[in-house]
């Protein structure tokens, strides 16, 4: 009887393994660009990269990257084409995605030396800025131009202001810094950029460089200059949604001290 007892426990014991061998691991598909520090690279060395593995540890999945370059068109090529399930920066609400809540919000900084004393810049009429060269990320024919160019254009500035490449040839991760990098070299005398790629760009400069938050023109109230960031989802799935925006919340401590080491400038609220 002892044996028979034994013998059914194995074949129990075998039934139960061959069942969790056959039930498929959890994926994490995650759309991401293989060439854009400080968000993500191949190597895994971006703040989204990171928090893409928190949470993936959260939700007890293997993270998978689908990787392209985030270009026009990077959603319909990615998430919409259903290659991956979650894009890690997305403005909450954008069209044909559910997003989660912001899990950071951020904004244009002005850049300086701080040698110039120039940080008392924040204003994009401010009088100073009429004798100074002024950096800025071109887009080119990749998308709208960012509300800096607009609003420098609206303050008659456009005169002063030297484009720099967003991005350069493929897979050119370092090109978003070079515009960082004009400032500490001296070639423009104050940027203006995203805050992520400010703070992270400036840490790695050998010349002190000052980040001064971009205050919004009230003559120009269309456009803002700091926005809420989510994560989004294809619209229908929202148990993805609602599981990642639960891991957020329970990371959400760990989540802030990756912003705050890649340099990540915090933004105010947003006015209600």
């Amino acid at each position: 009887m002892k044996a028979v007892r034994t013998l059914v426990g194995l074949a129990a014991a075998c039934v139960l393994a061959t069942a969790a061998a056959a039930e498929p691991a959890r994926e994490l598909a995650v759309c991401a660009d293989p060439a854009n520090l400080p968000f993500s690279n191949q190597r895994g060395e971006g703040f989204e990269n990171r928090i893409a593995e928190l949470l993936a540890d959260e939700l007890h999945a293997t993270l998978r990257y689908a990787w392209n370059m985030q270009r026009r068109s990077f959603l319909r090529r990615t998430l919409l084409a259903g290659a991956c399930d979650l894009v890690l920066g997305a403005p909450p609400g954008l069209q044909g995605l559910q997003t989660t809540r912001p899990y950071y919000r951020s904004g244009y900084v002005f850049v300086s030396r701080r040698a110039r004393l120039l940080d008392h810049i924040a204003r994009f009429d401010d009088p100073a800025l009429k004798t100074l060269t002024i950096g800025l990320h071109a887009l080119g024919a990749e998308g709208a131009n960012p509300p800096p160019a607009m609003l420098l254009a609206g303050a008659g500035l456009g005169a002063q202001v030297r484009g720099y490449p967003m991005w350069g040839e493929e897979p050119d991760e370092a090109a978003p810094g070079r515009l960082i990098q004009a400032v500490a070299r001296g070639e423009v005398d104050i940027a203006i950029a995203w805050g992520p790629i400010a703070g992270y760009y400036a840490k790695g400069q050998a010349e002190p460089l000052a980040l001064v938050a971009a205050e919004p023109d009230a003559a120009q109230a269309a456009l803002p200059v700091a926005f809420d960031i989510a994560m989004g989802v294809r619209r229908g799935d929202e148990s993805l949604r609602d599981e990642v925006q639960a891991a957020l919340d329970r990371r959400a401590p760990q989540i802030r001290s990756i912003l705050a080491a890649y340099g990540v400038p915090a933004a105010d609220p947003a006015p209600h």
